[in-house]
């Protein structure tokens, strides 16, 4: 068999991620099914004829011999490159006509070799080429001429130019594909073909139409990811949204441009606008990456476009890259020590870089460099943009370059190394405060403000690893000068950005410390040690793109001795955090002691100054004890004088009977009423009358203290949530204490008295409830 059809059933042992340029994805295997069926005995015969008379032919076979074996191998520049001088050679020797199946077999199998290197718009210019080549070949004759060949070559095109990203294009080529795979498969069943070679027809045929019809669903894939970003687009342009929902719709228009792109890898508008959606979500060191990797994508393409396809050089006046190998990224993607996420190019490697991406790109990838502290690549890929901008044997083959912002970087990139550096030198020498003015001063570079915010969590961060660190090293400073809580929010500041930054994790939990919030601290050491234990146990989840937050200070960087300290610490913070718990239930039980001390002494002191005031306002006080008083004092009584025995309430003689009343009496009047009884009550009227005046006459006494105490839950020395038992015991005890029976001081009686008032109030559910309802309206305290 021949070139085309070998090349038709080999299959490739070096297939590329969906993220390669060259790679055709899902669409790999189809791709191989694209070359001519059959046209190798066509290719044979056509050679064969005029061998006698070209002697490049030999040559030319050899060439598509070799073409085949490099690609068969995934070595797809140099086949690329050996199909090139093919072509040439059998255009020398072959007069150009527009039935040379040869030709067009060579130039559909150099565009399966140019889709694999990344170069689309070649891949999809040859095919255009191959269909010229099959303009004059019959419509009807054998099944390895006309139809079959051109039904594949136009998907082939298609796929080219949808991967290349223009989709209109793509759109048309698969219908023209299935249309000219449905004509075809018409001219197989009215074949006198054999059966062995209908089927096979019909098979390829079918698969066209498959392939097709999938590449029409990639082109409906990509339209509605492209519309889905334009209306996100057009939403934060017309609306004021919050910081928040401003990061939600970038997240969203991001995952839109990465959608389109796994369709049209090779479209640099789609690869610019994803740029410019990681530099919105700070994602400097994702920006990077990307923007190297499709460095390394293009470098595949270096010195393919020779001869016919020199026209088709993006960039015609690049010398071939030295420092950059297009392998860079796909070298042992299994491995976790180099994982494919965090590798970074040499300066040199950066230099060959920077040619070779868009305009659009080069001033976001100089500010990622510099934002993640890689400085002398920043500084290496300027001079080389600069000089090579500068020089007039190159000028105007990229396009207008304005070096506005070329210098506006060189200026921010000078001062971010001098500061930085400034600062860390304060910092080693002492000088803590400098040091963190320094750091601050640096955090405002990137900015639209002059001065800095001494509250970190409100600055407007550019992100990357410079400003992580720098916010850290704020906080060391601040630590040193003993201000924990604005380390902590320098902390936070820096974990806002990586949120794996273990040294950022590690500080602020010790300025937990210092600042005895020890449950923060716990927290915050906890997850220190998480971070370490899940990286040992499974380094590649670690290391994949989704997981590296931090990518400089990760946790499979911490040492055996850093971990062991952190752990050591822990436990010292655990033991803090419980002696100062039992330190603050002593303090609560001793605070509850003197409160305790402090109800019973007011108590005591009221009840001592209310009896006092009832002395001084004399026996006609209204209430029973005075009354009981009075009458051991001998001021009344049936007896009319004093009693020397308290005990006895009859003065030593028996009780008298009451006499009948008289018949004859008057209403309303006793039967021993005599002129002895009306003396006597006059007596004690007039008495009355002289103690209201004395009372009348003095000035009023001040309030006593007992009376300033409305609380009933004071009262009883309980809190306002204490339980229906807890009442009912206070309320025991107390009256145990104070009842007049067993306790004869002075105001004992009275404190009895509030007492069993406020057991009667509280004891019940429904007063009870009344009572605290009234307390929040502020009727009672």
């Amino acid at each position: 068999m021949g070139v085309a059809r070998t090349e038709e059933t080999s299959t490739s042992t070096n297939r590329k991620d969906s993220f390669a340029m060259g790679s055709d994805g899902p669409y790999y295997k189809r791709e191989k099914t694209f070359y001519g069926f059959d046209f190798a005995r066509n290719e044979t015969r056509a050679v064969s004829d005029s061998e006698d008379d070209e002697g490049n032919n030999d040559d030319a076979k050899r060439l598509r011999d070799e073409s085949k074996s490099f690609y068969i191998n995934g070595c797809y520049r140099e086949s690329v490159l050996r199909y090139t001088e093919a072509i040439r050679l059998h255009r020398e020797s072959h007069s150009i006509s527009s039935g040379d199946a040869i030709l067009a077999a060579l130039y559909g199998n150099r565009a399966a070799a140019l889709m694999m290197t990344g170069a689309y718009e070649g891949a999809a210019d040859d095919c255009h080429r191959a269909l010229q080549c099959t303009v004059a070949m019959p419509a009807t004759g054998g099944l390895d001429s006309g139809p079959v060949f051109r039904s594949k070559i136009s998907c082939r095109m298609a796929r080219a130019l949808l991967k290349a990203g223009n989709v209109w294009e793509a759109d048309k080529a698969f219908d023209s594909a299935i249309g000219s795979a449905k004509e075809a498969l018409q001219l197989v069943a009215q074949s006198n073909a054999g059966a062995e070679e209908t089927r096979a027809a019909e098979k390829i045929l079918n698969q066209s139409i498959t392939d097709a019809t999938l590449g029409l669903s990639d082109v409906k894939r990509y339209r509605d990811a492209l519309d889905g970003a334009t209306k996100i687009k057009a939403d934060n342009a017309n609306k004021s949204v919050s910081v928040a929902a401003d990061r939600r719709n970038s997240v969203q228009l991001l995952m839109f441009i990465n959608s389109a792109l796994s369709v049209s890898p090779g479209s640099m508008e789609l690869h610019e606008r994803r740029v410019n959606a990681l530099a919105s979500l700070k994602r400097w060191a994702e920006l990077g990456n990307h923007c190297e990797r499709l460095a390394a994508e293009i470098v595949k393409t270096d010195g393919i476009f020779t001869d016919d396809l020199a026209p088709l050089n993006p960039f015609p006046d690049i010398k071939a890259a030295t420092s950059l190998k297009p392998d860079f990224f796909e070298r042992n993607p299994d491995n976790a020590a180099d994982p494919v996420a965090l590798r970074i190019l040499s300066p040199k490697a950066v230099c060959d870089a920077v040619m070779r991406l868009p305009n659009g790109i080069l001033p976001l990838y100089l500010r990622s460099l510099r934002l993640e502290e890689r400085y002398t690549e920043a500084a290496k890929a300027g001079a080389s943009i600069e000089m090579h901008v500068n020089n007039s044997k190159h000028r105007g083959t990229r396009g207008i370059v304005p070096l506005a912002w070329l210098s506006n970087e060189r200026d921010k990139l000078r001062r971010t190394m001098s500061w930085k550096e400034r600062g860390d030198t304060l910092f080693r020498n002492g000088d803590y405060e400098r040091a963190a003015t320094k750091y601050a001063a640096c955090l405002t570079i990137d900015g639209d403000v002059s001065q800095y915010n001494q509250n970190a969590l409100e600055n407007d961060d550019a992100g990357g690893r410079l400003h992580a660190v720098l916010h850290c090293n704020r906080a060391a400073c601040l630590m040193a000068l003993k201000r924990y809580r604005e380390a902590v929010k320098e902390c936070t500041a820096s974990l806002r950005i990586h949120t794996h930054y273990m040294k950022a994790i590690l500080r602020r939990g010790r300025c937990f410390v210092m600042l005895r919030q020890f449950n923060e601290a716990v927290a915050e050491y906890e997850r220190y040690i998480r971070f370490v234990d899940e990286a040992r146990s499974s380094p590649q989840n670690v290391n994949s793109a989704n997981n590296a937050a931090c990518t400089f200070d990760r946790p499979i960087d911490i040492t055996d001795a850093e971990y062991l300290k952190a752990k050591q610490e822990l436990a010292d913070v655990k033991k803090s955090m419980i002696a100062a718990a039992a330190n603050a239930q002593k303090q609560t039980q001793k605070q509850a002691e003197q409160q305790q001390n402090w109800y019973n002494n007011n108590f005591r002191k009221a009840a001592a100054s209310n009896a006092a005031r009832r002395r001084q306002e004399g026996p006609g006080r209204d209430n029973a004890n005075a009354r009981k008083q009075q009458w051991y004092d001998g001021q009344g009584g049936a007896a009319g004088g004093a009693n020397q025995r308290r005990w006895d309430g009859f003065g030593g003689t028996a009780p008298k009977k009451t006499a009948a009343k008289k018949k004859d009496a008057p209403a309303g009047t006793s039967a021993s009423a005599g002129p002895s009884a009306n003396r006597a009550s006059q007596n004690r009227k007039q008495q009355q009358q002289q103690q209201q005046q004395q009372q009348q006459q003095q000035p009023p006494a001040p309030p006593s203290n007992l009376d300033n105490v409305h609380c009933h839950y004071t009262v009883l020395g309980i809190t306002q949530t204490a339980s229906s038992a807890e009442i009912k015991k206070a309320y025991h005890k107390m009256a145990l204490k104070y009842h007049p029976d067993k306790n004869s001081e002075e105001g004992a009686a009275d404190i009895f008295r509030r007492v069993k008032m406020a057991y009667e109030i509280l004891g019940n559910d429904q007063t009870r409830i009344s009572y605290d309802a009234e307390r929040r309206r502020g009727g009672r305290r």
